[in-house]
C-alpha cells in the first residue's frame, strides 16, 4: 500500500492522468454504466449503501446524489493519499457528503448486517486469491438480508499477448496481482458464503478499451436460503419447523 500511495503522489503526465480517471469526470469515462445504477436497481432513499475501494469516491458522491440519499454513503479505501484527495474533493461542492475511512476490505470496520447495498469497482485485481475471498466474506457481513453487492473488474482475454499489454497499461497506475474471469469470480463468490451469483452485463465502458467482467451477488433475504437442487443451485423458502 505504500508504493500505492507513491504513485499517487508522483508528478508527471501519467500519476496525472491516473488521479484525473478517479475524480468525476474520469469515472464518467472508466466507469460509465455505473451511473445508471440508481434507475438500474431501483434504489430507494433509504437504502444505506457502501463502496469498498472507493478511491476518490467520485463515483460514490454521484450516486448519492442521484439516488437521494437519506443518509450520505460510505467509502472505504485502504490509501491514506486517496482518502485526502476524496476529502479534499468534497469541499465547498455543497453535495451530500461521503462518509470516509481508511481500512482493508479484508477487514472492513463495520458492524455486521448494515447496507441495503455494496459496491467494488476495479479493485479486485489488487487481491491474492485469499484476499479475494476473505473480501468478499466481509461484504457479506456488512450486508442487510436481500442485500446486493455488485463488482466490476478488468477481465483477461483470450490472447496472452494482449493480457501482457493490457497489464502493462493498467501497472502504469499500480501493482497488481491478476485479473480473473467471470467463472473464477462466481466460484470464489460462492465460497464466500453469497446464496446466488449471476453477471451484471454492464456495459459500454468507454476508457480504457479493455475488457471488464462484472457480477452481481446477493445475500438471501430473511426466511430464504439457496441450495443445490440436481446440480443447480436454487433459492427456497426455509422450511418450517413443525
Amino acid at each position: 500500500m505504500q508504493e500505492f500511495d507513491r504513485r499517487i503522489k508522483r508528478s508527471g503526465p501519467v500519476a496525472a492522468a491516473w488521479r484525473f480517471t478517479l475524480g468525476v469526470p474520469g469515472q464518467i469515462l472508466v466507469n460509465t454504466p455505473a451511473f445508471t445504477l440508481p434507475e438500474e436497481l431501483r434504489i430507494e432513499p433509504t437504502w444505506r449503501i457502501l463502496d469498498v475501494g472507493c478511491g476518490r469516491a467520485g463515483l460514490t458522491r454521484v450516486l448519492t446524489a442521484r439516488a437521494g440519499l437519506l443518509e450520505p454513503a460510505i467509502g472505504i479505501d485502504s490509501s491514506r493519499q486517496m482518502l485526502e484527495l476524496a476529502s479534499r474533493d468534497q469541499r465547498g461542492d455543497g453535495a451530500k457528503k461521503v462518509l470516509l475511512a481508511q481500512g482493508s476490505a479484508t477487514g472492513l470496520p463495520l458492524r455486521d448486517d448494515l447496507f441495503n447495498f455494496v459496491m467494488s469497482s476495479h479493485a479486485f485485481k489488487y487481491l491474492t486469491d485469499q484476499e479475494l475471498l476473505e473480501s468478499l466474506r466481509e461484504a457479506r457481513r456488512v450486508m442487510k438480508p436481500g442485500a446486493l453487492f455488485l463488482a466490476w473488474e478488468f477481465a483477461p482475454t483470450r490472447s496472452t499477448l494482449l493480457d501482457r499489454w493490457n497489464r502493462y497499461l493498467l501497472e502504469l497506475g499500480a501493482p497488481l496481482v491478476r485479473l480473473r474471469g467471470y467463472r473464477e469470480l462466481r466460484e470464489v463468490a460462492y465460497d464466500a458464503g453469497f446464496d446466488w451469483v449471476q453477471s451484471a452485463n454492464l456495459r459500454p465502458f468507454l476508457l480504457p478499451p479493455i475488457p471488464r467482467v462484472s457480477l452481481i451477488m446477493g445475500k438471501a433475504p430473511d426466511g430464504w436460503r439457496s441450495t443445490v437442487v440436481e446440480g443447480r443451485r436454487v433459492m427456497e423458502p426455509v422450511p418450517v419447523e413443525a
